[in-house]
């Protein structure tokens, strides 16, 4: 049987994947946690989703990564409502490990990305791997994370939720971070009792249009978003739109300097005067000149003036 808070679980508000920050040394440097709360925080964002993509989970052992979700859950349980914890690996032993951890350490939720070497062919393979995971946390909400252009797993997700409600009792939803908006449609239709969480900064609006209510976004970009979502939610569409094409700009510097995910959001957090250090390789670390580059860039869309501006 569910746990009733299991059943009754809901997310409210953006959710931000924060950066696991580093010291030159390329070690966490968990010095620097509380005050990037407080930022996150200041930027409107009610929930985090930590040792995701932003945050450099498969470039850490388990060990950091149980360290990073236990920093993550001192400084944020009395910030944030809900705190998600993934525990994605490259194999469902490891991923076990850090579910339970995350259970015995309280967290909110826990999410899941299915290995991108050795991956799954068939959904009863791919059911059953996340199945196993989930098992290890049998009091806590379960989300599958769905990054297919990172994975190469191609299998529906409408089709997954059909065959595993039955064997994973916590299921709750899925971060969806995929351009593919037909499979967001199936899914809101399909399975309306699980919860969405877009992962995208840019197609956010769009999501909004589908039935979407909320997204896992940089954290730099909250104000942005919410903004988009409230002018949305009063019928302002060409208000969300001038809101959303914010984030727009920012992802066509983002892709004109070739800029990662990880890595990205790092060199942005510097401009704004967060020393949350360099991504670790294979993930190339920036150059003074090209992070003096991406400022300029940055200043031209008018970044440093609206990331913090709130809707009136």
């Amino acid at each position: 049987m569910t746990s009733p808070n299991i059943a009754s679980w809901t997310i409210n508000g953006l959710v931000t994947a924060p950066v696991t920050p580093f010291n030159e040394n390329g070690n966490v440097n968990f010095d620097l946690f509380d005050s990037y709360a407080g930022q996150i925080k200041d930027h409107g964002i009610k929930n985090l989703f930590v040792n995701g993509t932003t945050g450099e989970a498969l470039s850490m052992t388990v060990d950091e990564r149980k360290s990073v979700a236990e920093k993550w859950m001192e400084v944020g349980k009395s910030r944030f409502e809900k705190i998600i914890v993934h525990v994605g690996t490259g194999n469902y032993m490891e991923s076990m490990q850090l579910a339970k951890h995350a259970e015995s350490i309280g967290a909110d939720g826990i999410a899941c990305v299915a290995p991108s070497y050795l991956i799954p062919l068939r959904m009863e393979d791919y059911v059953n791997y996340i199945a196993k995971v989930a098992s290890a946390a049998p009091n806590t909400a379960f989300f599958l994370y769905d990054i297919n252009f990172l994975t190469g797993i191609n299998l529906s997700v409408t089709e997954f939720f059909k065959k595993a409600k039955s064997q994973i009792p916590t299921l709750k939803g899925l971060k969806h971070t995929s351009p593919q908006l037909d499979s967001i449609h199936r899914v809101l239709t399909d399975h309306p009792d699980m919860i969405m969480m877009m992962g995208t900064n840019d197609l956010f609006l769009e999501g909004l249009v589908l039935g979407c209510k909320t997204t896992i976004c940089d954290s730099f970009l909250g104000h942005v978003l919410s903004n988009t979502k409230e002018a949305f939610d009063k019928g302002d569409v060409g208000r969300a739109r001038a809101c959303q094409k914010r984030a727009l700009d920012l992802m066509t510097v983002r892709r004109q300097m070739e800029l990662t995910v990880p890595g990205g959001s790092k060199a942005i957090l510097r401009c704004l005067g967060l020393a949350v250090g360099q991504p670790r390789l294979p993930v190339a670390p920036m150059t003074e000149s090209e992070e003096n580059l991406l400022k300029e860039f940055l200043k031209e869309i008018g970044f440093f003036e609206w990331y913090m501006e709130k809707l009136q």
